[in-house]
């Protein structure tokens, strides 16, 4: 069992963003990879460092304008050292590529949760090598591993970003998976529906794709996540959206988990890919589920029992109270250690 880690997430460190209107304090701190990397050790996964792909993998998943911009993104005086957007502009023939950085901001970034600084770009470049060197092991022949990204990814879409995400991570390693071994399953368990990973894939016939989120009636990102979205033309059916209410509780969530599972399996994957979140946990200041750090459990030794590989790639958890042990519980479930006592 292998994690990928590069210590160049650290280099993005936003400080503030804006949520609703409101500042705030980034929650997407560096201390929260420093809590999974010592989950995965306790764990017995071997630490391997991240390798460069290059960016062929990430433009096809991401447009090149997308990526040129963010890559970018070291405005220096030209946005204060950090750049967010100050209006928005989504509609696709309003593009000009001359625009200055402040209009590409509102023209590609989905919110004020997602600014861009110096290091921004290397951080979300090495998150996505690190999930592409995992998803390589697992073609080498792997059966468990998992990439410590982040930024994390599942908000960030073809031509945007969002949600404190740049580079689709998940994404990224299922379409080069896929290009070699077929059939891909990607399941998000993230307490926020994974937009940006729908984006990519609603007209994919060969990856299928399971959210399971609190219902984006009241929560972020608000528009999508509907049960009703189903895929594409080109996809219909590989899109499946689980939505649960507020205050949704371990029994309710394992069960709803299962009907994600089932379904993905039913795709006949070669891979299973999880999006792996923690802010489902009561106790996360995502304030979006109750989950107790045993539903984690139940999950890994699920996901443990399948004769199938598992690619686990990092998103949202942001307790650093309990982040670490919630990563612990979930990783000795999904592969015990020999020198675990449970």
């Amino acid at each position: 069992m292998k994690a990928v880690y590069s210590g160049l997430h650290r280099l993005h460190n936003p400080g503030s963003v804006v949520e609703g209107g409101v500042a705030r304090r980034s929650r997407d701190v560096p201390d929260r990879l420093d809590a999974l990397l010592r989950a995965a050790r306790h764990a017995g996964f071997e630490i391997v460092d991240a390798v460069d792909h290059g960016m062929a993998p990430l433009a096809a998943v991401h447009t090149g304008r997308y990526l040129s911009f963010l890559s970018s993104a070291g405005c220096g005086d030209a946005c204060s050292g950090w750049l967010a957007p100050a209006v928005f502009e989504n509609r696709p023939e309003m593009y000009r590529p001359d625009w200055s950085l402040i209009a590409k901001a509102g023209y590609h970034l989905r919110d004020q949760l997602t600014p861009l600084g110096e290091g921004t770009w290397q951080a979300a470049y090495w998150a996505a090598q690190a999930a592409l060197t995992a998803a390589s092991l697992i073609s080498a022949g792997e059966r468990i591993t998992y990439a410590l990204c982040r930024p994390s990814g599942h908000h960030a879409g073809r031509d945007f970003g969002g949600g404190a995400t740049y580079l689709n991570n998940a994404a990224i390693a299922a379409r080069a998976l896929s290009a070699t071994l077929g059939r891909i399953s990607l399941i998000d368990i993230d307490v926020h529906h994974g937009n940006g990973t729908q984006d990519i894939f609603w007209e994919d016939p060969l990856v299928f794709f399971a959210s399971l989120h609190r219902g984006p009636t009241d929560y972020y990102p608000h528009l999508t996540g509907f049960s009703d979205e189903t895929g594409g033309r080109s996809a219909p059916g590989l899109n499946l959206n689980h939505p649960v209410p507020a205050g949704t509780g371990d029994a309710a969530y394992i069960a709803a988990f299962s009907t994600c599972l089932e379904a993905a399996l039913s795709h006949g994957p070669e891979v299973l890919v999880i999006s792996l979140g923690f802010d489902a946990l009561a106790s996360d200041p995502a304030r979006g589920l109750q989950l107790t750090v045993e539903a984690f459990r139940k999950i890994g030794e699920m996901l443990g029992g399948l004769n199938l590989p598992v690619l686990l790639i990092q998103e949202g958890g942001y307790d650093l109270m309990s982040l670490e042990k919630a990563a612990t519980t979930f990783l000795l479930a999904l592969a015990p250690s020999p020198n675990d006592p449970h």
